[in-house]
């Protein structure tokens, strides 16, 4: 059985607490992290382990029980094989990002960064390299085993891709200096829809569909500006001229420079990031690295916020 060994070490964790929240303190993963871990194990051994009510940490089931008093050694003896190795990397996991999302957001390959050692910590034997790659070749390159896992938006179309829900994105709009909202900390999504807005015909509708605000109103009651949308600076200039408008994830709008202005959209639908893997990709750095996904794409977007 191929066990994740980093859920069975927050399952030593959460027994030894006896209770999900400060497990995952000592972990330094979030709640939902380290419940999504559980659920793992407990679907690789094909039992319950911990029995939970609304509270959550009830006890231990049976096998629960059985499997406390073995998990240590199975974590001691995973250790003792990685001291004993030559210590080269025996596997790459290569995390590919849309490219260009670094001009826009200088905090996000800080944040990337931070999320590859917290990766590399769970599993020092996978090499972690990140892959800039541009939006029109993500499931390309994932489908023909050029990278491992997408970070990006929405769930993809791909019968042989699975996604997997992250945090939410924050959207919000992004107007030049000279734009009449400019002024406007806040505005009304559908009015806001009713502007000119840029886009990409070249990208598909899981990564597009976001950001022209096709869950607003129908497109074809949109005015949508055709223009190469993988090029930052073609976009800010677009914007720049003050007639046209995006919507951007807020996590890419922590440093704007004064002719951009950033604003609130009130009533806009909830959306998520999303992580794509191969179906029957289910190695469990890869899975690991998804979990901290979550906290990465958070953190991205508390980074813009404060």
């Amino acid at each position: 059985m191929d066990l994740d060994l980093t859920a069975v070490e927050s399952f030593i964790a959460v027994t030894d607490s006896r209770h999900f929240g400060r497990a995952a303190d000592r972990l330094g993963v979030s709640a939902s992290a380290l419940t999504k871990r559980i659920k793992r194990l407990e679907v690789a051994v094909g039992v319950p382990l911990i029995e939970r009510d609304t509270g959550g940490y009830v006890g231990l089931t049976p096998a629960g029980r059985r499997f406390v008093q073995f998990a240590p050694r199975l974590v001691q003896a995973a250790q003792a094989a990685k001291t004993a190795a030559s210590g080269t990397p025996v596997d790459t996991l290569r995390l590919a990002v849309p490219a260009g999302v670094g001009v826009v957001a200088p905090l996000m390959p800080q944040a990337l960064a931070t999320l590859e050692l917290a990766l590399q910590h769970a599993h020092p034997e996978v090499a972690v390299e990140s892959v800039p790659t541009a939006f029109s070749e993500l499931t390309p390159a994932l489908l023909a085993g050029g990278v491992d896992v997408v970070l990006t938006f929405g769930p993809s179309s791909s019968p042989d891709v699975i996604s997997t829900r992250l945090s939410e994105i924050h959207r919000v709009g992004l107007v030049g200096a000279t734009h009449p909202l400019a002024f406007s900390h806040t505005v009304d999504v559908h009015e806001f829809a009713r502007l000119p807005m840029i886009y990409s015909p070249d990208l598909s509708d899981e990564y597009m569909q976001p950001f022209i605000l096709a869950d607003v109103r129908p497109l074809e009651e949109a005015t949508l500006v055709a223009i190469n949308a993988s090029n930052t600076a073609h976009v800010a200039q677009r914007i720049l001229r003050g007639r046209e408008v995006t919507v951007v994830p807020v996590a890419l709008t922590g440093n704007l420079p004064p002719e951009l202005q950033r604003v609130g959209l009130i009533g806009v639908p909830a959306s998520w990031y999303h992580a794509h893997r191969r179906h029957g990709d289910d190695r469990p750095a890869l899975l690991t690295a998804i979990d901290l996904m979550t906290e990465f794409t958070e953190s991205i977007t508390q980074s813009a916020l404060s």
